[in-house]
């Protein structure tokens, strides 16, 4: 029988983006590949199907507690990220005794007393938020910790900056939670209409037909719920990227694209003014 076995906790969809379930599965790409088996609880909803790959529940767990603690046991590992958990719940798992790998890079609450906090943001591992360090606690702080996908460390850094931009790659996440492409493809559209352009469009979005409004040119790729090996193949051939913060940053920076990072929401800030500080 199978003892190695994880559950993540955490929240994805239409509303909150897809982000915390990305980086959650590269993680559980390598436990997977030593032999774990890999369970999800998620509070999010349908719009996350067509990017999981490992059995997943969907429901509120911050409500439905019992169900929750019915889903610990027999459990070995449990890997926690969520900006909408709360103080008291994260001690309540602890209470059962399975070591917690939490990702603790919003608020720096620090409040395991064993186990892992991870905090991945760029230049982290330099600043005094983990001042009073707990002695059962593992600190993973700083951007050598990211987990990229596995398909990018296949990837060399190309770093290749031209003088004359002919491509653009215009990305806002799984759910473009602020609307912003089809109003930066309408003022690319105006001001460099012979650029060509890659839009993504991830599986949360909501504005598809006022995105094609603004398509009907040529130069214009729509590609609809990337596969990573797109993704990697777009950063590769623009010569710039028009970005939200947060997780695509750090892909974005691994493969060397120059970016305009813009800020959607509040728990991407030190990401984005991280990567801006090192250039």
């Amino acid at each position: 029988m199978n003892n190695k076995k994880i559950l993540v906790i955490t929240e994805g969809g239409k509303t909150l983006g897809f982000g915390h379930i990305t980086r959650t599965i590269s993680i559980c790409t390598i436990f997977a590949s030593f032999g774990y088996e890999i369970e999800y609880i998620i509070n999010g909803d349908s719009s996350i199907d067509n990017i999981m790959n490992y059995p997943y529940q969907i429901f509120d767990w911050q409500t439905e507690q019992s169900r929750l603690e019915e889903n610990l046991k027999n459990k070995s590992l449990i890997l926690l990220d969520s900006i909408l958990v709360k103080d008291d719940q994260i001690k309540r798992i602890e209470s059962f005794n399975i070591p917690i790998i939490f990702i603790d890079d919003e608020k720096q609450r620090n409040i395991l007393n064993k186990g892992f906090v991870v905090d991945w943001t760029i230049l982290r591992e330099k600043e005094n938020l983990f001042e009073n360090k707990k002695e059962n606690v593992k600190y993973l702080l700083g951007s050598k910790y990211i987990p990229l996908r596995k398909e990018f460390y296949k990837e060399n850094i190309q770093n290749i900056i031209k003088e004359n931009v002919s491509k653009i790659m215009i990305t806002f996440g799984g759910s473009d939670v602020r609307n912003l492409t089809p109003k930066i493809l309408e003022i690319l559209n105006i001001n460099f209409p012979n650029i060509k352009k890659d839009v993504i469009i991830g599986p949360g979005f909501n504005n598809l037909e006022e995105i094609k409004k603004h398509s009907n040119n040529a130069n214009i790729n729509l590609i609809t719920n990337a596969s990573t090996e797109q993704m990697i193949e777009s950063m590769k051939t623009s010569d710039i990227a028009i970005a939200a913060g947060g997780q695509t940053l750090y892909e974005l920076a691994h493969i060397g694209t120059p970016t305009i990072g813009i800020l959607l929401v509040e728990n991407a800030k030190a990401d984005t003014m991280g990567w801006s500080k090192v250039g």
